[in-house]
């Protein structure tokens, strides 16, 4: 299997492993938020769910369908959250998504790593777009993508069901000739 790694001045991105399912855990129930902003994600998140989701992460990689990093403080060396990127090969563009811990968020990391994955997808792997979505009650999501350097794309309305409710997504996106670091 490939193994990937970006360091940025403050984090480490690389391949979550087994010895992250304690801290994976940890971080993902440290706020109910997760399960309204993201897809499949019960609250509270159960250790099965864990273990299915680091056999996904290297069964993507294996696929060349999916990427996704841990997101580690570079001198602590553990899992806070986790960024990934769908890919669409024939059309070279990617979704991107990502979560945080709650006790690491207004510190500027998910910007840094927003910013080292696009660099990553656009100069790695040749990628022409990438994009990301975010549910209009989460604007903070929006506001770290337009600082990362993405642009505001539209609202697409009624794009996802969640829970059992038609919502209305912000998207943004960054075309490799128009970003910059």
């Amino acid at each position: 299997m490939q193994t990937f790694e970006i360091k940025t001045s403050q984090l480490l991105l690389n391949l979550p492993t087994e010895k992250d399912l304690v801290d994976f855990l940890a971080q993902i129930n440290s706020t109910d938020e997760y399960s309204k902003n993201l897809f499949n994600i019960p609250y509270p998140f159960p250790k099965e769910n864990a273990e299915k989701w680091l056999q996904n992460c290297a069964q993507g990689i294996e696929s060349g369908e999916t990427i996704r990093f841990a997101i580690r403080e570079k001198e602590v060396g553990k899992l806070i959250g986790t960024i990934g990127l769908h890919l669409n090969k024939e059309h070279q563009k990617a979704e991107l998504g990502y979560w945080l811990g709650k006790n690491f968020w207004r510190k500027g990391y998910l910007t840094e790593a927003l910013k080292a994955v696009l660099e990553f997808g656009f100069k790695e792997l040749n990628l022409n777009k990438i994009y990301a979505t975010h549910f209009l009650f989460n604007p903070n999501s929006g506001k770290v993508m337009l600082k990362a350097g993405m642009k505001f794309e539209g609202l697409q309305k009624q794009e996802y069901l969640q829970h059992g409710e038609f919502l209305d997504v912000n998207r943004y996106s960054v075309l490799k000739q128009d970003f910059k670091l």
